[in-house]
């Protein structure tokens, strides 16, 4: 079943609305996915409040006391398909790539180290767009799929 906003995870209880939502369209994108429902809350919470921090928008709704994500929200990288059988890096939330690569496996190596800076999350694509991989780099928040 689908999440919705009345029908949520407990974990994204404390967010704020707008977060809570984009929470909720990324968990239920994750989950069409067929990706574990433990992991995809995780991710689509860590997402959502790198969303939110992109755009200012605070990501709890002050209920709760504390906050345990230590992490510093940088934008999250991803290894796409690129003309011809090139790979390239692109950072969330840019039209334009920033690096393209001859093979995949030096993309990778590349995206590894700059999601890692900023301790984002990499998601790599297979060559028809659908996700192979997402490794976070969140220190709390180790997540590899």
């Amino acid at each position: 079943m689908p999440w919705t906003p009345n029908y949520f995870p407990v974990a994204m209880k404390y967010l704020n609305v707008d977060v809570r939502e984009k929470a909720i369209d990324i968990g239920n994108a994750l989950m069409d996915e067929d990706m574990d429902e433990g992991i995809a809350i995780a991710t689509a919470i860590s997402r959502a409040k790198d969303w939110a921090a992109n755009r200012g928008i605070s990501t709890n709704n002050h209920k709760s006391s504390h906050s345990t994500d230590a992490k510093q929200h940088g934008r999250d990288k991803y290894i796409i398909p690129y003309k011809g059988n090139k790979w390239a890096l692109k950072e969330e939330g840019k039209e334009k790539v920033e690096v393209v690569f001859e093979n995949k496996d030096e993309a990778v190596k590349e995206g590894r180290k700059k999601a890692k800076d900023v301790n984002g999350t990499l998601t790599i694509q297979k060559r028809t767009g659908t996700i192979q991989h997402r490794i976070s780099y969140n220190p709390q928040k180790r997540v590899r799929i």
